[in-house]
């Protein structure tokens, strides 16, 4: 038997390359009885080896080529825009109507792990040893910004959304790693993801230095966005957060998560796919959910009926916004984790909000049949937790950015150019003159 690190190296591939071909199910992998490590069959890695040729992970005709995903993907009804297989991935899986990350079921993630686990199980496909788990922790406390990409979020400045601010900020960090000397993916990986809460927080950031260098104690995504943003927090906090930033992390293949993979395959680097990520997460289709469920509750707090807001959106033939999911059809397991985290933190703040929030789910549920999602019992528990209007959307990307990363290091670890075809539906063929 082989570890992941000899078989890699049987292949001449790199890791990323050894579990692709584990999830295609060209290799089978297997478990110690005592400990976590994924161990191979050196016959089967000899196999395989006589299939590929390892000079730039190239592989010979006979290896059943990975990029037959990226298909001419036919819909099974001219109306049909969800269901349409398109690619493969050891990322994530939602069967059943129920979500894993590599293999893990997301109940026993939100309710056991860390961010930062879930953010390294992501990208190298292995549960994480506690030292690398400390390390991207290190990464994170102490992240500072470049003065140059200081400079590009103070000049759009502290009034620009949340969500912009992390899109300024990534070409900015791009620009200022250019004239570096080249790194591994995976230490710009940690860059990016140390550098996220940094962007959040103009007015307490940017103006003292002290804390821009990390507070003592602020170790760990959560308690760096909560340091960051809102300041003095409780331990209750950090956990809630804590599960929020877990059940964000990944979602298959979703808008932003495909403009990610399809950046990656051109070759740009992590910032320019997670830059795609964050512009695709900025339309209202698929990232403006949290604002308009914002401004539900707000006018719900100033006073409008819950029945004549419901009507407004029925009147309008839309869907109230966080209700219903094109792919689970009997609810978002996430919606009902996030809830838990919810109803725990209602004893000590927000219970207004919450009680609100369990009002509106009744009420839809009688009227339209509908189940939250994940975005409704999101944007409630991070404004309950304490941030500020606009931060639920921005929260959101802090934790989806462990998924796009680790699709975006799938695709360069067996790539090849994403490009799909379209079906022509115009004018016949016809001439100018």
């Amino acid at each position: 038997m082989l570890t992941a690190a000899e078989a890699a190296a049987h292949l001449g591939v790199k890791l990323g390359t050894l579990y692709a071909y584990v999830s295609r199910g060209w290799l089978k992998s297997y478990r110690r009885k005592v400990g976590r490590q994924a161990l191979y069959r050196r016959a089967d890695i000899e196999a395989l080896r006589g299939l590929t040729a390892p000079e730039r992970g190239v592989r010979a005709r006979s290896l059943p080529d990975a990029s037959s995903w990226v298909t001419v993907a036919q819909p099974t009804a001219d109306t049909a825009s969800t269901g349409v297989i398109v690619a493969e991935s050891g990322v994530s899986s939602i069967s059943e109507g129920r979500l894993a990350y590599r293999g893990y079921p997301i109940e026993e993630l939100v309710e056991h792990a860390a961010f930062e686990e879930v953010c390294l199980l992501l990208w190298n496909g292995e549960r994480p040893r506690p030292e690398e788990v400390a390390h991207l922790r290190e990464n994170i406390a102490l992240a500072r910004l470049p003065k140059p990409v200081a400079d590009a979020l103070a000049a759009v400045g502290a009034d620009t959304p949340p969500l912009l601010r992390l899109a300024v900020m990534m070409p900015a960090l791009a620009a200022a790693e250019y004239r570096l000397p080249p790194r591994a993916r995976l230490d710009q990986a940690r860059m990016i993801i140390g550098a996220l809460p940094l962007a959040l927080s103009p007015a307490r950031g940017e103006r003292d230095g002290a804390r821009a260098a990390g507070s003592a104690g602020a170790s760990g995504m959560a308690a760096r966005l909560l340091d960051r943003v809102i300041g003095e927090f409780a331990a209750a906090d950090r956990a809630a957060l804590e599960r929020v930033l877990v059940a964000c992390a990944e979602h298959e293949l979703n808008a932003s998560t495909f403009a990610a993979r399809v950046v990656a395959s051109t070759g740009a680097d992590l910032y320019a796919c997670v830059l795609a990520a964050l512009c695709s997460l900025s339309g209202p289709i698929h990232g403006g959910a949290c604002d308009r469920i914002e401004s539900m509750f707000s006018d719900l707090a100033a006073g409008l009926s819950l029945e004549h807001c419901l009507d407004s959106f029925s009147a309008k033939g839309l869907l109230p916004p966080g209700f219903g999911h094109a792919i689970y059809s009997a609810g978002d397991p996430r919606a009902e984790l996030l809830k838990r985290v919810a109803r725990a933190t209602a004893p000590r703040k927000g219970r207004k909000l919450y009680e609100t929030a369990l009002k509106v789910e009744r009420a839809v549920w009688a009227r339209a049949r509908l189940r939250p999602n994940l975005d409704y019992y999101l944007t409630v528990c991070v404004r309950m937790i304490g941030f500020p209007r606009g931060m639920p959307a921005a929260i959101f990307a802090a934790g989806r950015a462990a998924g796009w990363i680790a699709h975006s290091l799938e695709q360069y670890a067996d790539n090849r150019l994403i490009r799909p075809r379209m079906r022509y539906r115009g004018s016949p063929m016809r001439h100018w003159n």
